[in-house]
């Protein structure tokens, strides 16, 4: 009993030993995995925040370009502004020049006209003063009619000269003082039209340094943005040259991960099989007896157990002189009065399946191209090997399971 406690006691050694490699590896992996899912989570959000800020400053730089073209159509009116001003001053100085020149001509006719109308009124008064007694003067200094007659001319000649002289200057002094209003009613337009022009500067000048200061600030907010992106662009690049190391050290981990758990299950296996064989040479067949399930079941476990030792011959089915897997669970069973098929793929579709958790002893586990029998507590029996012959071994899944399969 002692005996077949040891292989019990050391494959749990072995089964402890590989959880815990598997945890470490599982550990291993855990670690590895997570500063690459941080740098990965870390590159999405800057290729998001790169999106947007490109979107940005696209739209800033159109932003921008706008500005500069309206306040290059305001610079352009408020050019074309200053300069209506600049000829409206030139305008409004020959205004005041002309209106000037005219006043000077207004005041020199009505002083011209004051100065006749003076001696006009003084002449009349005279006349009037004088009376007849001037008449009768020029009749008693004539010596003939036509003396008298040319007197009398020369006073008439004399009044419709000055009556001409004043009507002349009362004609140019309005002639002039027409002018002069005509001139101050455009003089008047101009300085309304200068008021509005004035108005108009202050406007554009204001909207130009609005526009102006807009596009300063698109500008800023433009070069911000670029520089966010670039920021945005460095971080991309410099996740993904990490996440490229890191995975490549996660490859490098796990290769040297899977060659020294294929070295330490290799020698496991090694040790196990010699640890094995020793037993069951000092053993020998008999003394492993199947456990659980069906007493039928139990029965043709026990059978088979009776073997182990003997020979494996390919196409044998002599369960004493040796037989090949297959030629083993048949010969077996066809003991107990079941006929199952010869070849292992046959008999993996053979019978009825039974799931992993449920297997029972005498239930077959089928691999690609071989076939063993379960006998309870976590092992089987089969002719493994030329090298092997017919043995126990403790992991029905050491190899890739096709199905498992009750005959009965």
């Amino acid at each position: 009993m002692m005996g077949h406690q040891k292989p019990v006691q050391y494959c749990r050694f072995l089964f402890y030993v590989t959880a815990a490699v598997c945890l470490g590896q599982m550990l291993s992996f855990a670690s590895a995995a997570s500063p690459i899912s941080e740098a990965e989570r870390q590159k999405k959000e800057a290729e998001e925040r790169y999106e947007a800020v490109n979107g940005e400053a696209e739209e800033l730089e159109k932003k921008k370009g706008e500005a500069a073209v309206q306040a290059g159509q305001l610079d352009k009116e408020l050019t074309d502004l200053l300069t209506d001003m600049d000829l409206l001053e030139t305008d409004m100085s020959d205004m005041t020049r002309q209106i000037e020149k005219e006043e000077e001509e207004y005041q020199k006719a009505e002083e011209k006209r004051k100065r006749q109308y003076e001696i006009l009124k003084k002449r009349i008064q005279y006349i009037y003063e004088e009376g007849d007694v001037t008449y009768l003067d020029i009749l008693l200094k004539a010596k003939t009619i036509g003396d008298v007659i040319n007197g009398n001319e020369y006073f008439q000649q004399l009044y419709e000269y000055d009556r001409k002289l004043i009507t002349e200057y009362e004609k140019t002094k309005n002639d002039a003082l027409g002018r002069k209003e005509v001139l101050e009613e455009r003089q008047s337009e101009l300085q309304s039209l200068k008021q509005e022009y004035g108005v108009r500067e202050k406007k554009l000048r204001t909207m130009i340094t609005k526009k102006r200061a807009d596009e300063s600030d698109f500008d800023r907010r433009l070069r911000a943005a670029k520089a966010e992106a670039g920021s945005q662009a460095e971080i991309i690049r410099k996740r993904t040259e990490e996440i490229r190391l890191l995975q490549k050290e996660e490859e490098r981990k796990r290769e040297e991960e899977r060659r020294a758990e294929e070295k330490r299950r290799a020698e496991e296996e090694r040790g196990a099989e010699e640890e094995r064989g020793a037993e069951e040479q000092n053993s020998g067949p008999g003394r492993i007896k199947s456990t659980g399930g069906s007493e039928f079941g139990r029965n043709v476990a026990d059978y088979a157990l009776q073997f182990i030792g003997n020979p494996y011959v390919w196409g044998g089915t002599s369960l004493t002189s040796g037989a090949d897997c297959s030629g083993f669970v048949q010969s077996v069973y066809r003991h107990f009065g079941v006929s199952i098929p010869r070849t292992s793929a046959e008999q993996a579709g053979f019978g009825r399946e039974i799931a992993y958790e449920e297997m029972e002893p005498g239930d077959l586990v089928c691999y690609p191209g071989h076939v063993a029998m379960y006998i309870g507590g976590g092992r089987i029996v089969h002719a493994r090997s030329a090298k092997a012959g017919i043995r126990v071994d403790d992991n029905p899944a050491y190899r890739t399971i096709v199905s498992i399969r009750r005959p009965w």
